[in-house]
């Protein structure tokens, strides 16, 4: 039956934003976010959320996130591209999924004075440059390998327990105290403190030795090479010669008796 005249085509419904998080506004008012990066609001999921995610973490003077396997590598680097310029105090204790923490350059999150990164087994890799930093934690962070630590403020630094570290180049005007006595892997250290009064270190292990190659060495075996393949074609060439005075284009039925 065809339409009647007139009638007018139902708009669709337009979507409507999914409701906030009660955490969200608390956040922005507080300046405290203990949740996973995973309940901060996203982007894809509401287009306006990606700023007031922004927001929350702009306004962050404190955050705490314990055990959390969504804090990666991305969640700490967008920390470091926004800069909270309040932030105080930053704890990731225990992220199993954080293999690499980079905060550079010394200018990132101006007022930062607390970094935590105590037991997260898969971080290998520590870049700290910051003006404000007084204390760091890498305790526990068993598969730690380099850490590179530029902070002048710096007065407590705990590595117990970071048994793979390999490198360690530290820069600190106010750190007294050092304890790296269970790192045996350690085969650089650079220590640019002048005040540092307890030092407990292990000894260096020496860099590995070249490994001798069992076979001669490459010139000697080139000029073998050429050798072997001179010596061939000289070989090839006389056996060609040795060919050529043999043959003849007389039959040998016709050829005249001796």
């Amino acid at each position: 039956m065809p339409p009647k005249k007139g009638s007018k085509k139902k708009k669709e419904a337009e979507p409507q934003e999914p409701e906030h998080d009660g955490s969200w506004e608390k956040a922005v008012e507080t300046g405290v976010w203990e949740l996973p990066p995973t309940s901060l609001p996203d982007a894809n999921t509401w287009p306006t959320w990606g700023a007031l995610r922004e927001r929350i973490l702009t306004a962050a003077k404190k955050i705490n996130i314990v055990g959390s396997a969504a804090v990666r590598d991305a969640f700490l680097a967008e920390l470091v591209k926004l800069s909270p310029m309040e932030l105080h105090t930053l704890a990731l204790r225990g992220s199993s999924n954080l293999s690499k923490a980079v905060i550079s350059p010394t200018t990132t999150c101006p007022k930062l004075a607390h970094l935590d990164l105590y037991g997260c087994p898969k971080l290998a890799h520590v870049l700290i440059q910051s003006q404000s930093l007084l204390s760091l934690n890498l305790s526990n962070c068993t598969n730690l390998k380099k850490a590179f630590i530029q902070c002048p403020q710096l007065e407590k630094l705990e590595a117990q327990g970071c048994v793979g570290l390999e490198v360690l180049m530290l820069w600190s005007d106010k750190l007294t105290e050092l304890d790296v006595t269970e790192s045996k892997s350690m085969t650089q250290r650079e220590l640019h403190c002048p005040n540092l009064l307890v030092r407990k270190v292990a000894t260096l292990v020496p860099p590995a030795r070249p490994v001798k190659p069992s076979h001669p060495p490459i010139a000697d075996i080139i000029r073998d090479q050429i050798h072997e393949a001179a010596e061939q074609k000289i070989q090839e060439e006389q056996e060609f010669k040795n060919s050529a005075e043999t043959k003849t284009t007389i039959p040998a039925m016709w050829r005249p008796f001796a």
